[in-house]
Parts: C-alpha cells; structure tokens; sequence
C-alpha cells in the first residue's frame, strides 16, 4: 500500500469515532471499580479490543453500503456525509468490505477467547446482538437505518452495550446495577439525538436513493421536533433519577451539559430557516453534547 492511499485509508477510518467507544467503555469499567470489584488489566483491553472491532466493522461496512448516498452529498460535515474517500475514489469500495470483514472475524476471535476464558456469557450475548445490529445497519437485506429502526437499534449498541460489557468484564458477570441502566438510557437518548442531527445535511441525498431515515420519514420539522424531544426525555431521566435517590448525586455534573443542549435546540431551529447554510458547527454541537455528558457521568461516578 502506497503513502497516499496509506493515508486514505486512515481518513476511511477516521480514528476520531473511536473516542466515543473508548469513553463508554471506560464508564461501564469504572461502574464496576466503583462497586467494590478488583481491575482486571487483561479482560480490560480484550474488551476494549472487541469494542473497537465491532465498531470499526460497522463504520467501514457502512461506508461501502451507502457509498451511491455519499457521492450524491452536497452538505458533507465532518460526522455526516461518510468519510469522503470512496466517493472521491482514493480507494476501492472492495477495500472497505475486506476491512469490514476482517473487523468482524477479529471481533468473533476475541469473542471466543473471552468465553473461553469463562468471562460472562452475558458479553456474548450483548457483542452477539451488537454485530447483527450493527452490520446490518446500512446492509442489505436488512438495512434498519431505511426501516426507521436504525438510530434506536445503534443508540442502544453503543451508550447501552458498550458500558454494559466494560462493566461484566470486570465483574465476570455479575448482575447489571439499576443504577447504571439509570444512566445509559438518558446516554441513549442524547446518542439518538446525535444521529438525527447526523441525518439532516443528508436528507436530499438520502431521500433521493431510498434511504429512509427518521429524518426522511418525518420531514425535516418533525425530525427537528424529534431531536428536541430525545433531549427533553434525556435530561428529564436525569433530573427525576438524581432527585429521586436512584442514581448518585455525583451524577448531576451532568446538568452542567444542558446550557449545550439548549444552544442544539436553537441552533437546530436557525438551521431549518437557512437550509442553505453548513450543518457543522450544528453537527460538531451533537458530538459535543454527547461526549460531554458522558464524560461529566463518568466524572461523577469516580467522584
């Protein structure tokens, strides 16, 4: 592989989303930590490892499975649009499906070596429906992304199994917390949130080849609405489960991500009035929103 293509393949990947699976990973750990139980270094990185396989196989299979959709985007940001490279054709689209395929033959081998290992077969469970979700996300015949279930089904893969199996790798299986389910379902609504701002720069392109997304399907004021409510919903949770006493008032730090969540809000409303203007400082919000309040959850829990 030559320099150039060397390092198209390194913008295909984009090493930035890993941070995301990184971070829930380490909050589902630290849950255990917190608990009482002993850090276990080996199950730590085979997890993480696996965590990364599977996340990577999902963004390169859905790099090669919406690769006519990424050509027709005019409104590409950094997180909408895919990567680019594809489409400009720095690389094959075979390259994409190999890496895909060679992701989720490494995920399966850490798999078995964790069961092997009489881990949890919880984990097995969990990475088991984390890669059915995820490849057939954007892939045929499935396809959930043009179902209208897709931002659910992946919300649910990563701000829920994510930290779920950080968290029975360390224990080896021991029952899953109320409290940290209490705090991966508002994670999951912001996470779903996120992926309907994702949608809106690409909502002509998708439109046009029949990828029907929430955004499509609801048109773009009620997908707007949509993307209010999940925040509403999520820092709603979190209001009534810290004042509640059903989760740890360590937790409300993440009240101190609602000022950025009010600016998505109205910055969503600005964008629908100028549907010419660049959706990026928008998208980037939407990132920001949700790698912030888990970090913010993941401070207060060591706290």
């Amino acid at each position: 592989m030559t320099f150039a293509k060397t390092l198209a393949f390194i913008r295909l990947t984009r090493p930035f989303f890993l941070l995301g699976g990184v971070l829930l990973y380490v909050l589902g750990a630290a849950a255990a930590l917190v608990g009482g139980m002993p850090f276990h270094l080996a199950f730590f990185l085979l997890g993480q490892l696996l965590v990364t396989a599977v996340q990577l196989m999902v963004h390169y299979a859905n790099e090669y499975y919406d690769l006519e959709v990424d050509r027709a985007a005019t409104n590409r940001t950094w997180f909408s649009g895919g990567s680019g490279v594809l489409a400009a054709g720095a690389l094959k689209p075979l390259t994409a499906l190999r890496a895909a395929q060679v992701c989720l033959g490494t995920a399966l081998s850490i798999l078995i070596v964790v069961l092997a290992l009489d881990r949890s077969p919880g984990v097995a469970a969990l990475v088991g429906l984390a890669v059915l979700a995820g490849w057939f996300y954007s892939a045929p015949p499935v396809r959930l992304v043009s179902l209208g279930l897709g931002e659910a089904a992946a919300s649910l893969i990563v701000a829920l199994s994510v930290p779920l199996t950080g968290f029975l790798l360390q224990t080896g299986g021991s029952a899953i917390p109320a409290s940290l389910l209490r705090m991966c379902l508002p994670l999951s609504l912001i996470h779903m949130s996120m992926l309907v701002a994702f949608e809106f720069p690409d909502q002509e392109a998708d439109a046009s080849f029949g990828k029907r997304t929430l955004t499509v399907r609801l048109g773009a004021v009620r997908a707007a609405w949509l993307h209010h409510a999940l925040l509403f919903l999520a820092f709603g949770f979190f209001v009534a489960f810290v004042f509640s006493g059903s989760l740890s008032r360590g937790i409300d730090l993440v009240f101190l991500a609602i000022p950025l969540a009010v600016w998505q809000v109205f910055r969503l409303r600005w964008q629908l009035r100028h549907p010419d203007s660049s959706y990026r400082w928008f998208t980037m919000g939407a990132v920001g929103l949700f790698a912030l309040s888990a970090c913010l959850i993941l401070v207060g829990i060591v706290l």
